[in-house]
């Protein structure tokens, strides 16, 4: 993995608030990077992560992932991720996918230069892949919320891994 960087990846569903905006529930997500600075690993976030969420109430009409569409998303994103599965997509390398009612996280391994136009292609296939599987519920573009998070883990990339799984698991 010569050029290859750790990087870490959210993103939403529709009406969700993402990572960047403070009136979110992204507290767990905060303490989790305190945490890897206990740690000495250093990393460089691409939108910001604020010390504090004001945790304000959903957004009436949020598109959240039922039990069978997070199964199927699941599918899909290990599917399109491997070896020639999708031309952009291509190659991703997942350490870490997990998926509930209000977004996807991933922990992969890629080119910077490439990361935004793989997890670009990547949301708009699963839309569309959503929307064929559930066309009552997910109709593509309604699927997801705009853009995406995601942080640049710099070193200590294994020990970044398990501290990022474990407090998944909190």
């Amino acid at each position: 993995m010569a050029n290859k960087q750790l990087f870490h990846i959210i993103w939403t569903v529709f009406n969700e608030y993402p990572v960047w905006d403070k009136r979110g529930n992204w507290q767990k997500l905060s303490a989790t990077y305190a945490e890897l600075e206990k740690h000495h690993i250093s990393y460089h976030f691409y939108k910001a992560l604020h010390p504090e969420y004001t945790n304000k109430h959903p957004q009436q009409e949020r598109a959240l992932l039922s039990e069978k569409a997070m199964a199927q998303l699941k599918s899909d994103i290990e599917n399109l991720c491997q070896d020639n599965k999708d031309r952009i997509i291509d190659g991703l390398k997942i350490k870490m996918l997990t998926i509930d009612p209000s977004k996807v996280e991933m922990l992969v391994f890629s080119d910077l230069e490439v990361l935004t136009q793989k997890i670009g292609r990547l949301k708009s296939r699963t839309a569309t892949l959503l929307s064929f599987e559930y066309p009552e519920t997910y109709v593509g573009k309604g699927t997801w919320g705009k853009g995406f998070w995601y942080s640049n883990i710099l070193n200590k990339e294994d020990l970044a891994i398990a501290i990022i799984k474990d407090y998944r698991l909190k």
